[in-house]
């Protein structure tokens, strides 16, 4: 199809692996262009004869000319002129979808995330241009849908509504300050690693965590040397899984010692940086570490489906049938203090927010309800 100089398409975000890439759609004919390549999910689809609200965000999928998917996709319809078509971040994704857009008619141009077209700072209800500033900084740092609709929610209702409203009470500002404990780990997942002796189902543990296979799987001990971290949902929140060679020395006959023994000192290293420990064992549990001193541990009794588990060997899994692993996520998240996180509730997600929502809440327990609302406007527009 040849390109339609009304219709443009602009990656607003840097180069480079982030969380999420945004693709600016402008121009007369952007909508037709999006119609060619977006199928949103039926609940986000509006009913037939009817137009979508000017400000409108849809989940679905960008699609290739045949109809298969290319990628996962927020489609956020703005009313000053422009379409964000938000996807996972990564040059491949973005290229593709660049490429997809062009073949539906769109003309590919440079970057301009300052330019009138672009998307306004501050929400059609809310004067928040701080909030949209800080927001389009974090959200090449997404990871998942949740966290998108966390930090999105932020600008167009949650924090700038509860600032907005004539009399915010001090506990609801102190509480959306409190959250910023939990949008930091969104935006910054924390670290599960996985540690134990040879041959008790790390990897394989770590490739069902994933959803993939990011490690090696083998009978023989050692064949992890190094250490592998790669990114996993549980229940939509961004965890990194490190998988570690196993704990132990190896016989002396053996001729890798040193690779072995510098193998099992990363271990050691990726565990005592890490957010929270999986110590597994096969059988019999695993004696803790003297050198782990990890703040959050969970045992774990893998292979349990050919190894029965002792009875304080920890939360019995099989990556083979599948046994435990959902229990095992929600322990993950409870530990990690990750649990029942709603998109819709007011949240700070930088320090600057979570500061000034606890001195407008001081202010007003004091009385001085002008310096509430004059630190309640700084968060709105800096």
């Amino acid at each position: 199809m040849p390109a339609d100089p009304s219709a443009i398409a602009r990656i607003q975000t840097p180069p480079g692996r982030g969380g999420i890439a945004v693709i600016a759609l402008t121009g007369d004919n952007r909508q037709a262009v999006l119609d060619r390549v977006f199928r949103p999910i039926s609940s986000h689809a509006p009913p037939p004869g009817q137009l979508l609200s000017p400000d409108a965000i849809q989940l679905g999928n960008v699609v290739d000319a045949t109809g298969q998917p290319i990628d996962e996709a927020i489609v956020a319809h703005g009313q000053s002129g422009a379409i964000e078509i938000n996807i996972h971040g990564g040059p491949v994704v973005a290229r593709a979808v660049m490429r997809r857009l062009v073949e539906a008619g769109a003309s590919p141009a440079a970057a301009k995330p300052h330019a009138d077209e672009s998307f306004q700072l501050s929400h059609p209800k809310w004067n928040n241009p701080a909030i949209g500033k800080e927001m389009l900084t974090a959200l090449p740092a997404a990871a998942s849908p949740l966290t998108l609709a966390v930090i999105t929610n932020q600008w167009s209702a949650g924090l700038s509504q509860l600032t907005r409203n004539d009399s915010p009470a001090a506990a609801q500002l102190r509480q959306a300050a409190g959250r910023f404990k939990l949008t930091a780990k969104l935006l910054n997942p924390p670290e599960v690693v996985l540690v134990g002796p040879p041959n008790v189902g790390k990897s394989a543990l770590a490739n069902e965590l994933v959803g993939r296979a990011v490690s090696i799987v083998h009978d023989r001990p050692g064949t992890t040397r190094d250490w592998v971290r790669a990114l996993a949902l549980f229940s939509g929140v961004p965890v990194w899984i490190t998988d570690t060679a196993g704990l132990f020395d190896p016989p002396a006959e053996l001729d890798i010692h040193e690779i072995d023994a510098q193998s099992v000192a990363r271990a050691r290293q990726r565990a005592e940086q890490a957010d929270l420990v999986l110590l597994l064992s096969a059988g019999q549990p695993t004696a803790t570490p003297d050198w782990l001193h990890a703040k959050h541990l969970l045992r774990v009794a893998a292979k349990c489906d050919a190894c029965p588990a002792a009875p304080d060997a920890g939360l019995a899994v099989s990556s083979s049938t599948g046994q435990g692993l959902p229990e095992l996520r929600a322990a993950v998240l409870s530990a990690l203090e990750l649990t029942d996180i709603d998109p819709a509730a007011p949240a700070a997600f930088t320090q600057r927010q979570a500061d000034l929502l606890i001195a407008a809440a001081d202010a007003m327990d004091r009385g001085m309800n002008d310096l509430a609302e004059q630190k309640l406007r700084a968060l709105l527009m800096g």
